[in-house]
């Protein structure tokens, strides 16, 4: 039994981001490096639908982050709940690849707050 719940979270778990709570903070990947963001300076986030793309924005109190990709809104949620542990994009061998209703995340932009 335990070894089909295993199997079942693997699953269902998207590539590009790990739900987990409660959770503190949320790693960032880029190619670039590692970033970490308390959730402490979490200030809002948004999901823009354009065709095909989506982009949700993450502001935190010193940083902007932008994501690009498909299926976003399970991430949206998961964040509202400060529940999300990790993000990054999927390398891009595989960006093509269907993935069901899981989400995709093809880009990831961090800069700083003016």
């Amino acid at each position: 039994m335990r070894t089909e719940t295993r199997r079942q979270n693997i699953q269902t778990t998207p590539a590009c981001w790990q739900r987990e709570e409660p959770c503190p903070c949320v790693r960032i990947e880029t190619s670039q490096g590692l970033h970490v963001f308390p959730y402490q300076h979490f200030v809002a986030a948004s999901l823009d639908l354009a065709g095909e793309a989506e982009d949700l924005r993450i502001h935190f109190s010193s940083h902007d982050v932008e994501l690009r990709g498909r299926n976003l809104r399970t991430l949206l949620f998961a964040l509202q709940d400060f529940a999300v542990k990790w993000i990054r994009a999927v390398p891009s061998r595989y960006q093509g690849l269907g993935t069901g209703d899981a989400g995709v995340i093809t880009e990831i932009r961090i800069e700083e707050t003016q």
